[in-house]
């Protein structure tokens, strides 16, 4: 499985707006400045993050962006999936009747589980997560013993 762009700008996205803390929202400008993406994408971004009650904004003077709720409580799989939508490794594990072998396919749990644990490490790793680099090694290391990853 392979991360979007669009995904992966929004977890940087995020990640910025979470290392501003306090009372005062982050411009999409510095964000841009401070990302290296454009504000305009940014500007799309924006609105899929603020669908998903992950951030607020404010326009006027003073204005920007800021989160709605603690970086401890929000995952990267709800920013992922407000950027893109659900996490699905294959079409048919998330809309079933998009392929004609759904019912009888023998493929079809390996996928589902595949994607069952994808969406679980993605729920285990906060915004918090990202913005502590310090405790994200161990953190890394950590999924990887209860997931079993080489």
């Amino acid at each position: 499985m392979k991360l979007s762009t669009r995904a992966r700008y929004a977890l940087r996205m995020m990640l910025e707006i979470a290392r501003d803390p306090g009372d005062v929202p982050i411009s999409l400008g510095t964000v841009a400045e401070k990302t290296e993406i454009s504000r305009r994408y940014l500007d799309q971004l924006a609105i899929g993050l603020k669908r998903a009650s992950l951030v607020r904004g404010r326009s006027g003077k003073g204005g920007g962006y800021q989160l709605t709720r603690s970086p401890k409580s929000i995952s990267a799989r709800q920013i992922i999936e407000a950027a893109i939508g659900p996490v699905n490794i294959v079409d048919c594990v998330g809309e079933p009747q998009t392929c004609l072998r759904s019912g009888g396919c023998e493929c079809r749990s390996v996928y589902e589980l595949i994607n069952v644990r994808i969406n679980d490490v993605l729920d285990e790793i906060s915004l918090a997560d990202l913005v502590d680099r310090e405790g994200l090694p161990g953190l890394v290391g950590a999924l990887k013993i209860k997931h079993r990853v080489h």
